[in-house]
């Protein structure tokens, strides 16, 4: 028998060791509820949560798993229990790091020996609540999150990963009344070269230049839109960005693309016939193509636009309930969606072949780096793993029951 057959043998001893476990598994009050995948495709974190709502959020439990991809023999790893309900979790660009957010606590673990190298509380600022919106720099020197303050009041700060410092902090105003819309809060371009903001009394989207250590720059640029809703996107090299916005004059909804440095405006593309407001279409940019794909739940329609021509290069109306994700080649196009309630579905389209579909079970898929391995959390809480490519399983991976879950059961 030779090496390769050898390791083939063993994985597939080690899952049928785990066929039991897994039965048991569905009676779990634990369920895998989001993944995340490193840049290097090695790593895969798992969080859980109790499937059942805890009176008091402070208590809804989470717990992260990680699987080392390149040792599946192996047993994923335990990280931490973190309370509360809004989760965000981020691999750093180089791999080296995971950071977790949650409803009281951020912390950045080292993925080489899943130590802790930063722990921020919420008690460092006791009007903020939740750490979401994790994003590293680029050389994955720093990591920026959001808190906010009954949506009332936001705030951005920017911590040293190597010490564990906050170095700088942004403050914005919410809406008057105590609310501003997800999609349009505001961020940093992946490069951390810019800033973008908006206010709502005026519609005025301003973007400043950004610097880890010094904050906020110069002001770049505005522009004034014509509705209060707006959202927004960069583009995975920073070079455009999409504003959503809503013509009142021509009651449609519009999308106008802009390149970032000289806020010239590349192109608009109106999206007549659509009940959704701009703050609920969900923008995604290909890496190579010059295309936008856009969302909307309400009509459950996935759109494809070159946004040099205005071409409407693809369009799908099969029940979406979520976003979209180009794989790094742009070779495919991923979507989610559901056919009956509680029936959920990962729709690969295959660009190279005219977006041919095929449908996956799962859901919240994560692609590999090498744009042919897909992550999904499958119907029964476990991940599954795809060669989309080949359109088959190549594994099932278990999820352990949580070491704090004891807690919650009744």
């Amino acid at each position: 028998m030779n090496k390769r057959m050898i390791i083939i043998t063993a994985l597939l001893a080690y899952l049928l060791c785990f066929h039991c476990a897994i039965q048991a598994q569905l009676e779990y009050r634990w369920q895998a509820v989001s993944i995340r995948m490193s840049n290097n495709g090695r790593y895969l974190a798992i969080e859980q949560k109790s499937k059942e709502w805890i009176d008091d959020i402070s208590d809804y439990g989470r717990g992260i798993w990680i699987y080392d991809l390149e040792n599946l023999l192996s047993p994923p790893q335990y990280l931490s229990e973190l309370p509360g309900y809004f989760p965000d979790m981020e691999y750093s660009p180089n791999s080296q790091y995971l950071a977790v957010g949650g409803y009281e606590r951020l912390r950045v673990f080292n993925t080489e020996n899943n130590a802790v190298i930063l722990d921020s509380s919420s008690s460092a600022t006791p009007t903020r609540y939740g750490f979401t919106r994790l994003s590293f720099s680029p050389d994955s020197s720093y990591i920026a999150s959001f808190s906010y303050y009954w949506e009332m009041e936001y705030e951005m700060s920017i911590w040293d990963v190597h010490t564990g410092q906050r170095i700088h902090t942004v403050t914005f105003p919410g809406f008057p009344g105590g609310s501003r819309h997800w999609n349009t809060a505001p961020w940093l371009s992946p490069d951390w070269r810019q800033f973008l903001d908006w206010s709502d009394e005026s519609s005025l989207v301003t973007i400043y230049e950004f610097d880890a250590q010094r904050g906020l720059g110069q002001k770049t640029g505005s522009i004034t839109t014509n509705h209060w809703e707006i959202g927004t996107k960069f583009s995975p090299d920073s070079s455009f960005f999409a504003l959503a916005t809503w013509d009142d004059e021509l009651q449609k909804g519009i999308i106008q693309v802009y390149e970032t440095d000289a806020w010239t405006l590349k192109n608009s593309i109106a999206i007549h016939e659509s009940p959704c407001g701009p703050n609920e279409v969900l923008l995604t940019f290909a890496h190579n193509h010059p295309w936008l794909a856009t969302t909307c739940e309400w009509d459950r329609t996935l759109s494809v636009w070159n946004y040099e021509t205005n071409e409407l290069v693809f369009r799908d109306e099969n029940s979406l309930i979520g976003g979209s994700e180009f794989t790094l080649d742009d070779a495919f196009l991923i979507t989610s969606r559901y056919s009956a309630p509680q029936e959920f579905a990962t729709s690969v389209l295959n660009i190279e072949k005219g977006f041919e579909l095929i449908e996956y079970p799962g859901v919240y898929t994560q692609f590999h780096p090498n744009s042919e391995l897909m992550a999904s959390i499958g119907p029964d809480s476990r991940i599954w793993i795809w060669n989309i490519k080949q359109d088959q399983p190549l594994v099932i991976l278990p999820i352990p029951q949580n070491r704090e879950s004891r807690r919650f059961a009744g």
